[in-house]
């Protein structure tokens, strides 16, 4: 008996991450407004009733495969992040890694889907942002806190990330991408303009 219920969900775990997989396909090549639960179902062949047996809503859908991409955008970020103690080379490593993944090819999608459609489906906004860039924000605060107050920690990460994100919106309204090189300089450059010596360090407790 339990054999067959652990395969029961095993099966159902399967068969959500295969709905995942395809709507994250449809939403990042055909946009949110042009997929459907039915469109999803429809490239399963499965039927809408084991769609909604999974998923209340276009937007529940929408938010698990947010989910998915930040997790695995997480995953890279939290190498260079998690139980690390502030300094230069883990900031620079940090930065170039957050580079790399802004400018993945899904990661790029994702942010045109959200720009793109976020004035008509202000949801899928809200929904981004929190499960996205406020967890990437929360992740930053707390490396830099390892060194600097919190109001320092917090001044440094919307200074950083706006820097990082700014340069990637450059980047993707250029002809050609730049390579590693001049993202290294871009990165050095960003670390070397802010003034540490004029940041309140933390005190020990």
């Amino acid at each position: 008996m339990e054999e067959n219920i652990g395969k029961r969900e095993l099966n159902k775990a399967r068969k959500r991450a295969a709905i995942v997989e395809a709507a994250r396909q449809s939403f990042l090549e055909q946009g949110y407004a042009a997929t459907s639960m039915s469109a999803v179902a429809d490239a399963l062949s499965c039927s809408k009733a084991t769609m909604w047996s999974h998923f209340n809503s276009k937007e529940d859908l929408f938010a698990a495969v947010i989910d998915e991409l930040v997790d695995e955008f997480s995953q890279e970020i939290d190498e260079v992040l998690t139980q690390q103690t502030f300094s230069h080379p883990a900031l620079r490593r940090a930065c170039l890694r957050f580079l790399d993944c802004l400018l993945a090819g899904h990661s790029i999608r994702l942010f045109r889907l959200v720009v793109g459609e976020g004035e008509r489906f202000p949801e899928i906004n809200v929904m981004f942002y929190s499960r996205g860039p406020e967890k990437l924000r929360r992740r930053v605060r707390a490396f830099f806190a390892t060194a600097f107050s919190d109001a320092a920690a917090e001044r440094l990460t919307i200074a950083m990330l706006s820097a990082i994100m700014g340069y990637r919106s450059d980047i993707l309204l250029r002809p050609a991408q730049p390579g590693p090189a001049e993202r290294q300089v871009f990165v050095d450059n960003l670390i070397e303009m802010i003034d540490w010596d004029g940041l309140e360090v933390r005190q020990p407790d």
